[in-house]
């Protein structure tokens, strides 16, 4: 029989050897409930729910896919503009990110930073211009010092903040953007931004994954960081103090902590 410290330290060398080391793929929900019931139809028993699978890693629904399909019409039309949208957008890759993930910020949608916060760092966005993307006080980029935003990113920025907040975007804003885009790019641009806000709106609203009172997450420098934040662990319990008393690796030991901190932050 396992002590409690043994499981402990079970569960955390688990998980850095599956989330470290890359031997099983990272989770992107914590099948946390939502304000109503999920619908996960089985693979192969409804093509509505088999599309959105098909644009998703491991052909896995996630909860947003669960809340869609309550009503199959919304479910059907939402993943055809989801895959215009993200998959045969003219933007930049790094500038369509930067709209979806600012979206998220200034709606407070932790969900949406969640999942894009990954998809972020693979399309060439750096920690810096994350952190950036995530504490710039609205409207405030163009005040930024030294900001580690390209000046097509700043400016995306900027547009973000006016769509999102404001609404009405004011012609020097769009000019300081239309100055990089060309007109097809400057509709998909104010389309994933408008898309964006719909999105995030809609999971903060249903609370998916019970994330609606979760802050957005603050990039950090360690991948470990990153994706002990899209979740999974919440169940490990450790005092800070404890860990430090192991002779474990410094890495399993911060994995170990995060997971402490989501857990007392979820329970």
């Amino acid at each position: 029989m396992f002590s409690s410290g043994a499981t402990l330290l079970f569960c955390v060398f688990a998980a850095f050897t599956g989330v470290v080391l890359g031997h099983t793929p990272a989770k992107r929900d914590d099948n946390l409930p939502a304000r109503v019931p999920y619908v996960f139809p089985a693979p192969g028993t409804d093509p509505v729910a088999d599309a959105l699978r098909a644009r998703r890693p491991n052909n896995t629904l996630l909860d947003l896919d669960g809340l869609l399909l309550q009503d199959e019409g919304l479910a059907a039309g939402w993943n055809a503009l989801a895959t215009v949208i993200r998959d045969n957008n003219s933007l930049p890759a790094p500038m369509r990110e930067l709209f979806i993930l600012r979206t998220g910020v200034l709606n407070e949608a932790a969900y949406v930073w969640l999942q894009h916060e990954s998809v972020g760092r693979s399309v060439g966005l750096t920690v810096e211009q994350l952190r950036e993307i995530r504490l710039t006080p609205a409207f405030l980029g163009p005040l930024t010092p030294n900001s580690t935003l390209t000046p097509e990113l700043g400016a995306a920025l900027l547009f973000a903040d006016f769509m999102a907040r404001a609404v009405k975007v004011p012609q020097p804003v769009f000019d300081g953007l239309r100055r990089f885009l060309s007109d097809r790019q400057m509709v998909d641009a104010v389309a994933t931004a408008g898309t964006h806000s719909l999105v995030s709106r809609f999971v903060v609203a249903l609370d998916a994954d019970s994330k609606a009172d979760v802050p957005v997450p603050v990039p950090t420098e360690d991948e470990v960081d990153a994706t002990a934040h899209r979740g999974g662990l919440y169940a490990v319990k450790a005092q800070n103090g404890w860990l430090d008393r192991l002779k474990v690796p410094t890495k399993v030991k911060r994995l170990g902590r995060l997971a402490y901190m989501h857990w007392r932050r979820v329970n």
